[in-house]
């Protein structure tokens, strides 16, 4: 009799487990993410590499084995995650503001976060933010840089000056055709070692003192809880580039 029950709870524990990947695998999940390198890496708006984007790429093969990842502009990544259940967005780094917009799965990468110019550049490094007002500055709309400028009284049509990508924002001051742009270093040496700039090319004007560090794997409100679980548990074995 014992041996029949252990048998039948056997069998019911791995009907319950199937269920429970079947269930997820009937989701229809949306994962969205930005070309950003060199945490993620496109071209053609289809995912090829990236220190984040390939750990994100083997929670996905785990979790959601018949899932893809699909590349667009960060502020339709966005808001397609604000509004849209079941979708799945990194690197998105995590404020105040979003604390209970999103559901944190778990920090991908540290970085710290700088208003870069040109090297040869008249503007001069500042302690303050407010030193830096009627400064032009190319960011990414719905960028958390942005949103953090925009709440300390900066303005579009002043000194914040739409761009679409992280990249394009480098190209365009290289190019003289913004003043200053946010940044970091692991951005600026990835960029520098594709189109043969140098890291001394740039200097750092300001470094943001109460703006978050931390780059996330998140979810959208609504979005299914079993997923949810299994996202965090299978998270841990990544390998991510945390400093």
């Amino acid at each position: 009799m014992l041996s029949i029950l252990k048998r039948t709870l056997g069998a019911v524990c791995i009907i319950l487990a199937f269920h429970s990947k079947a269930n997820i695998a009937d989701l229809d999940v949306l994962i969205v993410t930005e070309h950003l390198p060199p945490y993620q890496i496109s071209k053609d708006n289809k995912l090829i590499g990236g220190l984040v984007a390939i750990e994100i790429q083997k929670l996905m093969k785990t979790v959601l084995p018949e899932s893809t990842i699909e590349v667009m502009s960060w502020a339709r990544a966005h808001q397609v995650a604000l509004v849209r259940p079941n979708t799945i967005i990194f690197s998105l780094v995590r404020t105040s503001e979003r604390e209970d917009k999103f559901i944190w799965i778990g920090k991908v990468a540290q970085v710290r976060t700088e208003l870069i110019t040109l090297k040869d550049s008249e503007l001069q490094p500042v302690e303050t933010l407010s030193e830096l007002k009627n400064t032009q500055i190319g960011v990414k709309r719905q960028d958390a840089v942005a949103t953090f400028l925009n709440n300390n009284g900066f303005e579009y049509g002043k000194e914040l000056v739409e761009i679409v990508s992280t990249m394009s924002t480098m190209r365009m001051l290289e190019k003289g055709r913004i003043e200053t742009i946010p940044s970091n270093q692991q951005i600026i040496e990835f960029y520098c070692q594709n189109t043969g700039c140098a890291n001394s090319d740039f200097k750092t004007l300001y470094v943001f003192k109460k703006l978050s560090e931390e780059f996330y794997l998140a979810a959208s409100l609504g979005t299914d809880a079993k997923l949810i679980e299994k996202l965090k548990a299978e998270f841990t074995n990544l390998d991510l580039p945390l400093q």
